[in-house]
């Protein structure tokens, strides 16, 4: 950069003279830096869209699955005796249930002894001792023996913690000045323990293994047992609770009438909300005149002033976007066309109460809003089940675009016109997730980056120059006064 002189010999302000100077060199630099500005917010914009039609696409995977329209609810008509509920696919509409026995769960042996503790993090006191636990823990009625050493400054809370560490097969626990062995097989065993100053052996109490009691119950005359009061059978999970003595109860299964009805309207509901957001940004007014803001004229600015300015620029960024506009068609058609299920038959979300606006002269600028005629949907869930899952998950295997097209359910057809459209708009805008963005508008981003930085290498040359020459104009006046002050001496003398 060599010496810059700035003003010594002139008195001129040579610093703000060159930065005014550049300014005007600065000009194309500025256009590049709110071009840049501008492929930013547009790239940004339509990642934001993007965004939220992935969201809609999630909503239609389960709107897809055939699943979701054959789901059904279990009633008992006494739900004390037994009540169920729907985990699989009930091949029938109803089951009668008989309860003759309750099951009861085997209860493990055990051991307790009663303990003169009070404390169980303080050292239990008295002498040493040992605890032995004898127990056929491989089944085949050899006992192995396992002994256990405890000390005076044990604790309770210590020994609970070493023999659940050990390998005898039981577990401890202390309660209520208990302690108490469980077999963690249920199988019986043998305890016994030197005494010491907790008098373990003198206060022990033992009680064998007492094995459980199956259920026994009837599901449509046939005699099954469960070895627990909740069993799976028939795609349903029943819960016996008693004995019933009269007559059979029944558990009815009918279609989950809430649930689809509540899937299919968090879908409008999202569907509305995301084309309500879209047709806003694709519409926003354009405001002439009004461009990015450098950061220097940001800094000018009070802030809310440049908030609100920068808001004007980027509004209508997206205005009348093409491939926005155009995917919203695309979108309204795939709901509102048929789908051909059958040879003589065809079917559409009007017929089961989804409908557009309703007539009236500001129709139009619902923009595509999907309303639900709640009466009519749950009517055609609860009698036309089959028609409702058939518009919505149909599967076509044609092989021709046109035919897949009409014969696609609505879910389906829709999913893939996301798809598409997501793709278009990736393509112009590239992804977040994407760490190389070899986009339209990234590549556009790109050039004019590097576009900035040769003219900033460009300016750096041009105000080096200017240094240069007003350093050299300083050199030149500081060296004419030193000449006219030894010429004033010389007059002098």
């Amino acid at each position: 950069m060599g010496i810059r002189i700035s003003g010594m010999a002139s008195g001129l302000d040579t610093e703000k003279i060159i930065k005014d100077l550049m300014k005007t060199h600065r000009e194309p630099v500025n256009r590049l830096q709110r071009s840049k500005y501008s492929i930013e917010w547009k790239r940004d914009a339509y990642r934001e869209m993007n965004s939220l039609l992935a969201d809609l696409q999630n909503t239609l995977k389960t709107l897809r699955m055939s699943s979701t329209f054959s789901k059904k609810t279990a009633t008992s008509d006494n739900d004390s005796v037994a009540s169920a509920k729907i985990v699989g696919n009930p091949s029938l509409s109803s089951y009668t249930v008989e309860v003759e026995q309750l099951a009861k769960p085997s209860v493990p042996a055990r051991a307790e002894f009663l303990t003169n503790v009070t404390d169980s993090k303080a050292a239990i006191g008295g002498s040493d001792f040992t605890m032995t636990i004898k127990k056929d823990t491989n089944g085949d009625g050899t006992l192995e023996e396992v002994a256990l050493n405890f000390a005076s400054t044990d604790s309770i809370d210590s020994i609970v913690s070493k023999i659940n560490s050990s390998k005898s097969g039981v577990k401890a626990s202390f309660f209520d000045g208990k302690l108490v062995l469980t077999s963690e097989d249920g199988k019986d065993f043998d305890v016994a323990s030197t005494a010491n100053s907790l008098n373990l052996d003198a206060n022990m109490t033992y009680s064998s293994q007492t094995p459980g009691i199956p259920a026994k119950f009837k599901i449509n005359g046939v005699e099954y047992t469960s070895a627990t009061n909740t069993f799976k059978y028939d795609g349903i999970d029943f819960t016996l609770k008693q004995i019933n003595t009269g007559s059979p109860i029944t558990v009815s299964t009918k279609v989950d009438e809430d649930a689809i009805f509540n899937t299919v309207k968090d879908f409008v509901d999202k569907y509305n909300a995301i084309i309500e957001t879209i047709n806003k940004k694709i519409s926003e007014p354009k405001y002439k005149g009004y461009q990015p803001l450098l950061d220097d004229e940001k800094e000018a600015l009070p802030e809310k002033t440049a908030e609100k300015l920068e808001n004007m620029a980027k509004s209508g960024i997206l205005l009348r976007d093409p491939i926005l506009t155009n995917g919203l068609y695309d979108l309204r058609a795939a709901l509102s066309a048929s789908v051909k299920v059958a040879a003589d038959q065809t079917l559409s979300l009007s017929q089961i109460g989804i409908t557009g606006p309703p007539n009236g002269k500001a129709a139009y600028q619902e923009n595509g809003k999907l309303y639900i005629d709640e009466t009519k949907l749950r009517d055609a869930i609860r009698n036309n089940g089959e028609d409702v899952l058939k518009l919505f998950t149909n599967y076509s295997s044609a092989s021709n675009a046109s035919d897949k097209y009409k014969e696609s359910g609505v879910a389906e057809r829709l999913y893939n016109e996301l798809k598409t459209v997501m793709d278009k708009v990736t393509k112009e805008a590239g992804s977040v997730s994407n760490g190389y963005d070899d986009s339209s508008l990234g590549k556009k981003l790109k050039q004019t980056s590097d576009e900035i930085d040769r003219w900033e290498d460009r300016l750096k040359v041009i105000e080096n120059r200017y240094w240069k020459q007003f350093t050299a104009m300083e050199q030149a006046m500081s060296k004419a006064q030193s000449q006219g002050s030894w010429f004033a001496q010389m007059l002098g003398q």
